[in-house]
C-alpha cells in the first residue's frame, strides 16, 4: 500500500504543474491579447529567405511586434507581401522604412523598421485599416543583385589578364623591361654628371661670390678715393682756365692781330728768298762780283 500510494502523489504532483503550466501561458497569452497593436504591410522585391511567420519586427533595435503573414504579391509581379503587427504606440513616421537584417549564423532574418525624421508625420493606420510602410533593400540584397555584373566583370578582366599574357606581349614586356633598364642606367650616369656638375657650379659660384666681393670693395675704396682725385684735378683744371682766361682774351684781340701780320711779313720774306735763291743758282759769280760789262751811257 505504501508504495501505491507514492506512485498517486507523484501522478498528482505531476498533473498539477501541468495545470500551472497551462494556466501561466494562458494568462500571458491573454496579457499579450490586451495590447492594442497595428497592422502593416511590407512589399518585398527581394528574396524573403530565412523570414517565416512570429519572426520578430524591430524598431531601432527594440522589438515591438511579430511576422503575422507572408505572402507573395499578386499585383507587383516578383515581390512578396510581408504583414507584420507591431504595438499601436510605435512612432511609425510616413519616411519609416523596413528592411530585412539576418541574425547570427542560423540565418533567422527579423525585420527592421527605421524611426524616420522628426519633421515626417506619424503612420498610424484607421480602426480595423491596414497601414503600408516603406521598403529599402537590405545591404546583402544590394550585393546579390549586383553579383552577376562582379561576376562578369570578373571574368571580362581575366580574359584581358590572358590576353596581355600572351606570349608576344611577354616578349614586348620583357623588352621592356630590358629598356627600362638600360634607361635606367643611362639615367644613373647622367645623373653622376649631373652631380659632377654641380659641384663644378658650386665652385665656379663660389668664385663668382668672391669676384663680387673684390668688385665691391674696389667700388667701395678704390672707385671713390679714385672719384675724389678726379673731382680735385677738375677743379685744378678749371681754377687754371680761370687764371688763364684773361691772357685768352688778349691774345685773341691783340696777338692774333700781330699773328696775322706777322703771317704776312714771313710770306714776303719767303718770295724775297725765293728770288735770291734763284739768281744764286743761275749765276753765283754776277750774283757776289756783280756785272762786269758797263752801262752804255749815252753822249
Amino acid at each position: 500500500m505504501e508504495i501505491r500510494a507514492n506512485y498517486i502523489l507523484v501522478g498528482c504532483f505531476a498533473l498539477a504543474s501541468l495545470l500551472g503550466i497551462l494556466l501561466f501561458t494562458w494568462w500571458v497569452a491573454k496579457d499579450d491579447g490586451d495590447i492594442a497593436t497595428s497592422i502593416y504591410d511590407i512589399s518585398f522585391n527581394e528574396s524573403v529567405a530565412g523570414l517565416s511567420v512570429n519572426n520578430d519586427v524591430l524598431f531601432s533595435g527594440i522589438r515591438v511586434g511579430t511576422v503575422t503573414q507572408i505572402k507573395i504579391s499578386e499585383t507587383e509581379p516578383g515581390a512578396v507581401r510581408v504583414r507584420i503587427a507591431i504595438a499601436a504606440d510605435t512612432p511609425v513616421r510616413a519616411n519609416s522604412e523596413a528592411k530585412l537584417e539576418v541574425r547570427g549564423l542560423t540565418g533567422v532574418s527579423v525585420i527592421a523598421v527605421s524611426g524616420g525624421t522628426k519633421e515626417s508625420p506619424l503612420n498610424r493606420p484607421a480602426p480595423n485599416k491596414i497601414g503600408t510602410i516603406l521598403y529599402r533593400a537590405s545591404p546583402f540584397a544590394s550585393v546579390l543583385e549586383r553579383f552577376p555584373d562582379t561576376i562578369s566583370a570578373a571574368n571580362e578582366t581575366l580574359s584581358r589578364l590572358n590576353a596581355m599574357l600572351s606570349d608576344e606581349n611577354q616578349q614586348a614586356f620583357s623588352v621592356a623591361i630590358q629598356s627600362f633598364s638600360a634607361l635606367s642606367t643611362t639615367l644613373a650616369s647622367r645623373a653622376q654628371s649631373l652631380d659632377s656638375i654641380l659641384a663644378h657650379s658650386e665652385s665656379t659660384i663660389k668664385h663668382v661670390d668672391s669676384m663680387a666681393a673684390a668688385a665691391d670693395s674696389f667700388l667701395n675704396t678704390e672707385l671713390k678715393s679714385g672719384g675724389a682725385n678726379v673731382a680735385s684735378a677738375v677743379r685744378r683744371f678749371d681754377d687754371m682756365l680761370r687764371t688763364m682766361e684773361p691772357g685768352l682774351k688778349q691774345f685773341s684781340k691783340e696777338g692774333l692781330t700781330d699773328m696775322r701780320m706777322l703771317m704776312v711779313e714771313a710770306r714776303n720774306l719767303m718770295h724775297v728768298l725765293t728770288r735770291i735763291g734763284q739768281k744764286l743758282e743761275s749765276d753765283p759769280r754776277r750774283f757776289f762780283l756783280g756785272d762786269s760789262v758797263q752801262e752804255y751811257r749815252p753822249r
